[in-house]
């Protein structure tokens, strides 16, 4: 420890300050996540940010308060940077953590956008120092973002806000208080103002950076026609015979076949037909259900057919307390004008099953209840469809306990 680490334990001693206990399951977590890093300086950044996770979170439990952001599923790119973690949730508020990283000439360092930005910005800003070798924590203050903002502090030359040491608020008994006893509406955060994503550009292949191709940002997960159909065990695709049986099914008996239509009853059909025929099962057919069954065999055979819709997706793993899910969103033109819109949650990363009671909620335009699918124990998605005129506004929430992330759409 150097001369100015120890007059520091020394200043926080004087001043009463609580220390948390770090015990060797902690130590031991933090060897464990902290090792998936390559880089050694990487590695100890994110052993001490671990560290001071697991003692917030031990503090906030010794008060019947909890931490719900599960650690081992934080975003890595928050761990092993030297920016503090924003935002955790704590009973139904956000949580700015700054360790030792952010503490620069007696004071700290809190990136701007940490304070305006509505997506990281927080409720109360919270200052741990973690002490290695003494197997011990110093809860040092916390601020509020309104008492932050109250100081009108200049930016330095990087871009980051200064407060000195001696301007947080170093009773932690008041930081219990708030989070027990106050609104989270009665600090004030900066506005998301309502992006809205229009759909109907995707069909014109014209989409916003945060919405991704499904198979970039879900990787090898299975198809959803899995489930029903059999994979080929060399490529994981669906297998040309069963689409064709299934397509079979929906052979039209009822009505005269068109000379244009494909005869699915011949023994066998080129890869051309099979598309074909799919194509005109999905422009044909009255059935919802059918259709969008025919739109999912589009994605996995032929993903760019213009017919089978578009479909996007957006990780909301950061703004929904590090639980790593994802949000799908399809559009598939109808006959009528009209536009079947469907929604769907998935589990990312190694999870195969979305967290229990994990919620997706749909809002019209002036945020009434459409909808609301909660998920069961074992669920690897959720979903709901729909039908939508053209200019039809509404939003979509992805909820789980305290935890709401919310985007807003336009067909």
């Amino acid at each position: 420890m150097t001369n100015s680490e120890e007059l520091n334990k020394l200043y926080y001693r004087q001043l009463h300050l609580e220390t948390i206990d770090l015990e060797p399951e902690d130590f031991q977590q933090a060897t464990l996540l902290s090792g998936r890093f390559n880089n050694e300086a990487q590695q100890w950044q994110a052993y001490v940010k671990i560290l001071g996770l697991l003692a917030l979170k031990k503090w906030l439990s010794d008060r019947h308060l909890t931490l719900d952001n599960p650690i081992e599923s934080l975003p890595p790119h928050q761990i092993i940077s030297s920016e503090p973690i924003c935002p955790l949730q704590v009973c139904g508020f956000k949580v700015c953590l700054l360790t030792d990283e952010n503490i620069v000439n007696e004071g700290i360092e809190i990136p701007e956008k940490m304070i305006n930005s509505p997506e990281f910005a927080a409720h109360f800003y919270i200052l741990i120092q973690v002490l290695v070798e003494e197997e011990e924590a110093i809860l040092i203050g916390f601020i509020r973002h309104d008492q932050f903002k109250n100081r009108s502090l200049q930016k330095n030359e990087i871009g980051n806000y200064s407060l000195s040491l001696t301007k947080l608020n170093y009773d932690s008994s008041h930081l219990i208080l708030n989070l027990k006893y106050l609104s989270p509406a009665a600090i004030k955060l900066p506005d998301e103002s309502k992006s809205w994503e229009k759909l109907t550009s995707w069909l014109e292949r014209i989409f916003t950076e945060a919405w991704q191709p499904v198979e970039e940002l879900l990787g090898n997960r299975k198809p959803i026609m899995t489930m029903a159909f059999t994979l080929d065990k060399t490529t994981e695709k669906l297998s040309s015979k069963v689409v064709k049986k299934f397509l079979q099914q929906f052979q039209i008996t009822e009505k005269p076949r068109d000379k244009t239509q494909t005869d699915l009853s011949q023994p066998e059909l080129s890869d051309t037909e099979v598309n074909k025929a799919l194509v005109q099962i999905l422009q044909t057919t009255e059935d919802e259900e059918t259709r969008w069954q025919i739109a999912e065999l589009l994605w996995e055979i032929d993903p760019s057919h213009p017919a089978a819709g578009v479909r996007r997706a957006i990780d909301l793993g950061m703004q929904l307390a590090g639980v790593p899910v994802a949000l799908m969103i399809a559009i598939l033109p109808k006959p009528n004008q009209r536009f079947a819109v469907l929604s769907r949650v998935y589990p990312l990363q190694e999870q195969r099953f979305l967290p229990a009671n994990l919620k997706l909620i749909g809002l019209d335009e002036m945020g009434e209840s459409l909808f609301e699918i909660r998920a069961r124990q074992r669920d690897d998605y959720i979903q709901f469809k729909f039908t939508a005129d053209a200019g039809d506004r509404f939003s979509l929430q992805v909820n789980l306990n305290s935890a709401t992330v919310t985007k807003h759409f336009i067909i």
